[in-house]
């Protein structure tokens, strides 16, 4: 297992490691990898006992930067092990972040209730004209989703 260094200062922790075998990034409160044409992000249950917060977006976007290698992947980002809350504040801060629109192709967010999907599309919590964000409560419809825009992007002609 090979460690790198990540761009943001306080990256230097066990979560913050690339494994040559399949590719992850591990950061704070999320792991993050490339498979089939799609990044994938799942929070890790355990590191979640504070609010998610913007402090991490920096580290994300790296990660996402170092896998994407140029490209634009649709994001997947599985917020099952989280509680609603938590899945919540999530999905605001990483629906319309700028940085992260313009490294990715679409956001996928796979939730554990239908509450929190419901919630946030009457309260038009995802909503963006330039960068697709859909909200699921099964992996494999979300899982599917990202591999057709995947399909719609880089078809060949």
């Amino acid at each position: 297992m090979s460690y790198i260094k990540l761009w943001h200062t306080n990256c230097h922790s066990v979560y913050n490691r690339i494994t040559d075998m399949n590719k992850q990034i591990k950061c704070k409160k999320a792991k993050f990898w490339l498979e089939d044409g799609v990044l994938f992000c799942k929070f890790i249950s355990s590191e979640c006992k504070k609010q998610f917060s913007e402090e991490f977006l920096e580290e994300y976007l790296r990660a996402i930067t170092t896998l994407s290698d140029g490209m634009y992947y649709p994001l997947l980002v599985d917020l099952r092990q989280l509680n609603d809350h938590y899945a919540l504040s999530v999905v605001r801060i990483l629906a319309f972040n700028p940085e992260i629109k313009s490294e990715i192709l679409s956001k996928s967010f796979v939730v554990n209730s239908y509450f929190v999907q419901v919630l946030l599309i009457l309260l038009r919590g995802i909503q963006d004209p330039v960068i697709p964000n859909k909200i699921f409560t099964n992996y494999d419809s979300a899982f599917a989703y990202s591999l057709g825009i995947n399909h719609n992007f880089n078809a060949v002609s």
